[in-house]
């Protein structure tokens, strides 16, 4: 399979809210996992994480597979400990990266052809929003917190930070740690934020970011490594997309 040139060149984003999910439509959603999926899913004890858990890991199936050409419940997944998850099945080409996030509100995925790209979701609470544990993290002076759409809000300063370092590592294959290098987010042009690195008292470009729409009680964000940008020299198309379930929604 070929991926035509508007494919290729754009990263395509998958979100849903389990809210919206009708009852007659988790049974389909769940036909696609495979056993060790589902086993995962029952282990949650509350009913509003495995419903997130099924329709993360059901949107991630749709999103990989329209692009493969392929059925969701053809992938076969693997999720080695402490790295990220890997399609066993994955053709030789076209040769695709992605990642998935979920939280109770919101579930996303992104699929690239292009190079590696992390996305990350959060529900929004101020009582877990500490500036100060993100000032471990993040060199935030000067970085996006000066936007009108944030400045008055410092749970959702924190939280745009935060699903920012989530995204920005899981493009790099690794989770968020201390061990990481600081990162830096100054604002750029047209609602992407190129993302430094702090490395030998400079700062090094290392990636871009970009704030997603989401419920206003949710925070999201999608992250390009910088191989992204060199395969793109003219730019990355995001492609936001509205899965539609069967059967659909009354």
């Amino acid at each position: 399979m070929t991926l035509n040139p508007h494919q290729a060149q754009a990263v395509h984003v998958w979100m849903a809210q389990p809210q919206n999910i009708q009852d007659g439509q988790w049974p389909e959603l769940a036909s696609w996992l495979d056993a060790a999926e589902l086993h995962c899913a029952q282990r949650f004890g509350h009913p509003a994480d495995r419903r997130a858990y099924v329709l993360a890991h059901a949107l991630r199936r749709l999103a990989v597979s329209g692009m493969l050409g392929m059925l969701p419940a053809e992938l076969v997944f693997s999720s080695p400990a402490g790295r990220p998850p890997v399609l066993l099945n994955a053709p030789e080409t076209p040769k695709i990266h992605f990642s998935h996030s979920r939280s109770r509100g919101l579930v996303a995925c992104a699929v690239s052809g292009i190079g590696p790209v992390g996305i990350d979701v959060e529900v929004v609470d101020a009582g877990k929003a500490d500036m100060r544990l993100l000032s471990r993290f993040m060199a935030m002076p000067g970085g996006p917190c000066s936007q009108a759409a944030l400045a008055g809000d410092s749970a959702q300063r924190f939280f745009f930070y935060w699903t920012v370092l989530e995204a920005y590592w899981k493009a790099r294959g690794c989770g968020l740690s201390l061990a990481n290098p600081a990162l830096g987010c100054p604002e750029q042009r047209a609602g992407w934020f190129e993302l430094s690195q702090l490395a030998g008292g400079a700062w090094l470009a290392c990636g871009r970011a970009l704030v997603l729409p989401s419920p206003v009680d949710c925070a999201a964000a999608l992250a390009l490594d910088s191989s992204c940008l060199e395969s793109a020299p003219e730019g990355v198309a995001v492609i936001c997309h509205q899965p539609a379930f069967f059967p659909a929604a009354a």
